[in-house]
């Protein structure tokens, strides 16, 4: 376990991934709030259509996969907009 933990602290890929949202996203909190919710709608549309093709198997998964992915994005857009606070422009 402590080597992969080391082999995270000396990640290159992962000190850019970080350094990109300390950078990129405080002026944009709520971007991953409003990507959660067309995410949502998406997989609204897909469960409609689902219901309306006679229940493809396939639509109903990627409906529900939707679904869960928007339901993330939602929870992370709040967590981390709570994490960094008021903005710069507040």
């Amino acid at each position: 376990m402590r080597r992969l933990f080391r082999s995270l602290d000396r990640a290159l890929w992962l000190a850019n991934l970080l350094n990109w949202f300390r950078v990129n996203i405080p002026p944009r909190r709520g971007i991953l709030i409003v990507l959660a919710v067309l995410l949502l709608l998406v997989s609204l549309i897909v469960h409609l259509v689902y219901f309306a093709s006679g229940q493809n198997v396939w639509l109903g998964v990627c409906g529900f996969g939707l679904l869960h992915i928007a339901l993330i994005v939602g929870f992370l857009g709040v967590l981390l907009s709570e994490a960094l606070g008021k903005g710069y422009r507040e």
